[in-house]
């Protein structure tokens, strides 16, 4: 958005908002910069704009909660030698932070991938182990993407042992309203 493409802001503003990088100090609330000494003003300023000439301005609003949750996959029987893909879906928008394992059967256990929607959140498609991502695991937080609402979550494991393995894990994240 410009300065010039706001229907009436010079009438209302004057001349001295006559740069797009003022009209962008006062959108991104930096009044200072932008020749308005209060927040009070320039709200003020956004309602004249928005009843003058059907002319509107955009005002992102950010996330105003957060809070920890914990995604699981499982529990599934995985038979010995076996790789599976465990899908969830979750129902609200989640940022993963951590994978945790088990630490009971992690040493039977490969980690193949992990997509968010279709995009691997691995940076390469060699196979890690399992007991990297233990509850012992220090140093494991990790910036996995924001997984959309009901966009699915994949996690793919190999079990390497001669049994089978009934698998569970978890992700822990962030939910952000």
């Amino acid at each position: 958005m410009a300065y010039q493409d706001i229907i009436g802001a010079e009438d209302i503003l004057g001349t001295n908002l006559g740069a797009d990088d003022d009209l962008l100090a006062l959108v991104a609330g930096d009044t200072a910069n932008a020749g308005l000494a209060t927040p009070a003003a320039k709200q003020n300023m956004l309602r004249q704009l928005a009843m003058r000439g059907g002319a509107a301005a955009v005002v992102t609003r950010g996330a105003t909660k957060a809070r920890k949750y914990c995604q699981g996959f499982g529990p599934t029987t995985i038979a010995a030698g076996a790789t599976v893909s465990i899908i969830v879906q979750p129902q609200v928008a989640f940022k993963a932070k951590r994978l945790v394992i088990p630490s009971d059967f992690a040493g039977a256990i490969l980690v193949n991938d992990l997509k968010i929607g279709n995009t691997s959140q691995l940076p390469s498609n060699n196979p890690l182990p399992g007991r990297a991502f233990t509850e012992f695991a220090v140093g494991m937080d990790q910036d996995f993407d924001t997984a959309q609402i009901s966009q699915q979550i994949s996690l793919n494991v190999t079990n390497t042992s001669g049994a089978s393995v009934s698998f569970t894990a978890l992700l822990n994240g962030i939910v952000v309203q």
